[in-house]
């Protein structure tokens, strides 16, 4: 039972906002893509995501990181609701990552959550739409088809 109590206070820190150096929620309708330029080390590596489909819980959602394409199903269940990448590959314990969990989907708006660990706190990122951290503004945003989308990535 002692070893339950020691056990404890170790998770509480693990879990501590501390534990992320930036915690971002966002809020997407069907194909609207975001843009994160990440910049890390005097480098800047392009995240861009979009969700294309909402079946069965499941939400579709495509995303490329450094021009190579990725594609998750994620569900709102604790084992399937996010995924992590790394944003360099090294062998460093402290390897900085980020990872992108899907936190809701109501009235055809998907609310997202990016978390980047970086114990250096030496990360900056900057977003294409700022306004899609407000779910009201992402309310009004008219329905977007495959060749406005084409249009943006490029």
């Amino acid at each position: 039972m002692s070893k339950i109590f020691l056990f404890f206070p170790l998770l509480l820190l693990a879990i501590s906002p501390q534990y992320w150096s930036i915690d971002d929620i966002i809020y997407l309708k069907k194909d609207y893509p975001v843009i994160y330029k990440i910049n890390y080390n005097n480098n800047t590596y392009i995240l861009k995501f979009r969700w294309t489909l909402y079946k069965n819980k499941g939400i579709v959602m495509l995303y490329n990181y450094n021009n190579f394409p990725y594609q998750n199903i994620l569900y709102k269940t604790a084992q399937l609701n996010g995924f992590k990448h790394y944003i360099t590959i090294n062998d460093s314990i402290k390897s900085p990552y980020f990872m992108i969990y899907f936190r809701d989907f109501q009235k055809g708006i998907a609310k997202f959550e990016f978390l980047i660990y970086n114990p250096t706190m030496n990360i900056q990122i900057d977003i294409n739409e700022p306004r899609y951290r407000k779910r009201k503004w992402v309310e009004k945003l008219q329905p977007l088809y495959q060749k406005a989308f084409e249009r943006e990535i490029k």
